[in-house]
């Protein structure tokens, strides 16, 4: 990794272009690429076995047969286009992973170029090239937002797709909904020359990561990192610092990295929140990030628990 650069998804090269979601009529289709989502799965293309969003320069006779579609933002100069096929049955593949934490089933339509798949993006997070991966994360992130959000918060009502995919109105109460996100804190612990780390239930055997909560209403981000990690762990912390951010669209969140000072080190785990928590010393997680120590593993490559662990390994927080 490295690590002058901002966490994956992070890096901010998609132009958002607000003033174009007024209407349909003001997006250039002739200046647009297109791209396709199934079931919450990108279309990639693989070259030296590295995944890239594959973007489809013209509006071809598959996309024509459409008619619903998202305006994302501009990317290398063109406007890019968000088109739902998840009601194909058309894709093959296995589907019996779909929506689990870890999908590497590739799925492929055949009518879409070969060497083309529909692939979980959470499961290319070590691969995904962080040039696209901003992209890949609206796309991901407004894919969720319209799948879950159908119906108004306020009266039940149906709601309206407005804005090219960025409003939704309520046709009984008028109330409009706009995409959203949850913020989360996620926190590198620290205690001398160990940090703390957890494992959630049905987490990949041996992987550990960062503990991280939502905020909640009233809270500050120091005083949910301190509740959260009280809660989990039995742990009190101090001098929580903000470090950076990171977009995590599985489904809507911002992680919000910190670090923090343990007070203590004795643990009182909630077993109904992790199924482990321990203390790992500095060169543990070395020689777990560089495959010399298969007894635990750090969170996944791209995720920025793996970012803020590495940083801390270097000796930069």
């Amino acid at each position: 990794m490295d690590l002058e650069c901002p966490p994956l998804f992070s890096l901010i090269n998609l132009k958002r272009n607000a003033h174009l979601r007024t209407s349909k009529k003001a997006i250039n289709m002739k200046n647009c690429s297109h791209l396709l989502i199934w079931r919450g799965k990108l279309l990639f293309r693989f070259y030296e076995g590295k995944p890239f969003p594959y973007l489809i320069k013209q509006r071809t006779s598959f996309i024509k047969k459409l008619s619903k579609y998202i305006f994302l933002g501009e990317f290398e100069n063109k406007n890019v286009i968000l088109w739902d096929i998840s009601d194909s049955k058309e894709v093959l593949g296995n589907t019996e992973q779909i929506g689990s934490f870890s999908d590497a089933e590739r799925n492929y339509h055949p009518d879409l170029p070969k060497g083309t798949y529909f692939c979980d993006l959470r499961n290319l997070l070590a691969l995904l090239n962080a040039k696209y991966a901003n992209l890949c994360a609206t796309a991901k992130g407004m894919y969720e937002w319209h799948k879950r959000v159908n119906f108004c918060q306020s009266c039940g009502g149906k709601l309206s797709f407005e804005k090219v995919g960025w409003e939704k109105s309520c046709k009984k109460c008028k109330l409009k909904q706009f995409p959203r996100i949850d913020p989360v804190v996620i926190m590198l612990i620290k205690k001398g020359n160990d940090i703390l780390l957890g494992r959630s239930h049905g987490w990949p055997e041996k992987m550990y990561s960062c503990l991280a909560g939502f905020i909640e209403p009233g809270e500050t981000i120091e005083a949910a990192a301190q509740r959260e990690v009280m809660e989990e762990s039995g742990i009190k912390i101090k001098n929580v610092k903000y470090i950076t951010s990171q977009p995590w669209p599985f489904p809507a969140s911002l992680m919000i990295g910190c670090t923090s000072e343990a007070q203590n080190r004795t643990v009182q785990i909630d077993k109904e929140e992790l199924e482990d928590i321990i203390w790992v010393s500095k060169e543990e997680v070395f020689q777990a990030l560089n495959g010399l120590d298969k007894s635990i593993f750090m969170a996944r490559k791209g995720a920025i628990a793996r970012y803020l662990i590495e940083k801390w390994v270097a000796g930069l927080i």
